[in-house]
């Protein structure tokens, strides 16, 4: 069966009331849910992070949990890094301008800044961070990140 992302916990719970498996992204998965699933023998997030489940409760159940820690890890941090550049060369104001008038004089207003010899700041250096650090490197930016999560072995 499939549910779209946002069901509501009483839906969830009566979908899976007899389900094996739940494959899951964003939808929390509640105490409640897992306690009604009689028959949950695992739960499966496709994408990072498990912060949507009640590990404790599938923990009481012994119902693994798992996740996809590569899921999309290039996608995101491309979108971040698309992002940045629109941002430093004002794409979305000249977009709006152009829109409206049809033109552009290429005024000092209108310059954008390079990324080469710029800083770029990560909290989180994760797999989508260090991605992210690689495309910033790629275009000649210092990186400094900072996780308390990740060791130095990991970063590597």
């Amino acid at each position: 069966m499939l549910l779209p992302d946002g069901v509501a916990e009483a839906d969830l719970a009566r979908a899976v009331a007899d389900a094996d498996l739940l494959l899951m992204c964003y939808t929390p998965v509640t105490r409640r849910v897992i306690e009604g699933a009689t028959r949950l023998r695992g739960i499966v997030k496709y994408g990072v992070g498990i912060d949507a489940i009640d590990i404790e409760a599938a923990k009481a159940r012994r119902i693994p949990v798992v996740n996809v820690p590569e899921y999309a890890e290039r996608t995101v941090a491309e979108g971040a890094f698309t992002l940045l550049l629109v941002l430093a060369k004002k794409l979305a104001p000249m977009h709006l301008a152009m829109r409206r008038d049809g033109w552009l004089w290429p005024t000092a207003g209108w310059l954008g800044a390079d990324l080469h010899g710029k800083t770029l700041g990560l909290v989180g250096v994760g797999r989508i961070g260090r991605s992210m650090a690689k495309m910033a490197a790629g275009f000649g930016m210092t990186v400094l990140g900072f996780d308390p999560n990740v060791t130095a072995a990991t970063k590597k």
